[in-house]
């Protein structure tokens, strides 16, 4: 696979991600907040949310974007 080829892939990824934070009620309104990148074939999220029980929606929403991949989930909750 090509660079440009991989870089097509991840872009693909993280927009399918992107509208799965956006279609989940609880992730909706804080989806801007956050900052998706994939870094050493790893799925990374970066940003603050609220509470615990949203930041423990991020991996299952991940998962059903079809990211089978490792996730690390750099997100700090701030209440």
């Amino acid at each position: 696979m090509t660079t440009q080829e991989c870089d097509s892939r991840d872009r693909r990824i993280v927009e399918n991600i992107r509208t799965m934070l956006q279609a989940n009620p609880m992730l909706r309104q804080y989806a801007s907040l956050l900052e998706v990148s994939i870094e050493h074939s790893a799925i990374v999220v970066r940003g603050n949310l609220p509470t615990d029980a949203i930041n423990a929606e991020l991996i299952p929403v991940i998962r059903q974007a079809g990211v089978l991949s490792q996730v690390n989930n750099c997100v700090l909750v701030t209440d």
